[in-house]
């Protein structure tokens, strides 16, 4: 064999191993994905039964409402940043919580925080909007949370109202925790106060470069 026939023979080698690599990590990342995905979905599928039991039994929950200033795009983007810097900075207050009435308190505590922090982002967004909490019964209709379904009728809530409070409102439910497991899938935080794992695919791409230079230095 001569040295060009050779020096073939190692690239396609070379290009071979690459292949096997790459497969073999992508379908590693497939399983633990697809591993991840059924066990958060166990999860949530158990909060929801809890939540449904409690609606069904008459038990307290405490909703979480933040409801934009009017149905334009623009008033929903807000409401939606104005619920994850919220849900952001209660969550390690709530987390801390092992009852109803210590989340009633904590919730109580919290309203001028969570003012405060609903005027931040307002005026960061450029607007002059006001701000204001609401804790209390309210009456609600037949709602919906992902599988879950709460029917109508009056709620303990806690109420964040932007600027004229006529548009479409955001929803979850802070006791149980379900805000900080599901919002919206994305921005999730676990109530046990531990770092949580970002529900996306894991990035493989660096560690795959990295082989690539080093087959390719050799």
């Amino acid at each position: 064999m001569g040295v060009k026939e050779f020096k073939q023979a190692d690239y396609f080698k070379r290009i071979e191993i690459i292949l096997i690599i790459f497969l073999t990590v992508l379908f590693q990342v497939e399983v633990f994905h697809s591993s991840f995905a059924y066990a958060r979905s166990v999860e949530q599928a158990k909060d929801l039964l809890e939540v449904a039991q409690m609606a069904e039994n008459g038990e307290d929950l405490i909703r979480f409402h933040v409801i934009a200033n009017s149905d334009a795009e623009e008033d929903q983007a807000l409401k939606r940043a104005v619920r994850d810097a919220i849900l952001e900075e209660i969550s390690p207050q709530l987390a801390q919580s092992q009852s109803l009435e210590q989340s009633r308190r904590i919730l109580t505590e919290l309203r001028p925080l969570m003012e405060e922090i609903s005027r931040k982002v307002i005026a960061a967004w450029s607007k002059d909007y006001s701000v204001k909490t609401e804790y209390g019964e309210f009456i609600f209709p037949t709602k919906s949370y992902g599988s879950l379904i709460l029917p109508a009728g009056e709620y303990e809530a806690v109420r964040v109202v932007i600027g004229e409070g006529k548009g479409s409102n955001w929803w979850c439910v802070l006791f149980p925790p379900l805000c900080f497991v599901d919002i919206g899938h994305s921005t999730a935080q676990p109530v046990d106060g531990k770092p949580g794992i970002p529900y996306e695919k894991p990035k493989v791409r660096f560690w795959i470069v990295e082989k690539l230079v080093q087959l390719f230095k050799k």
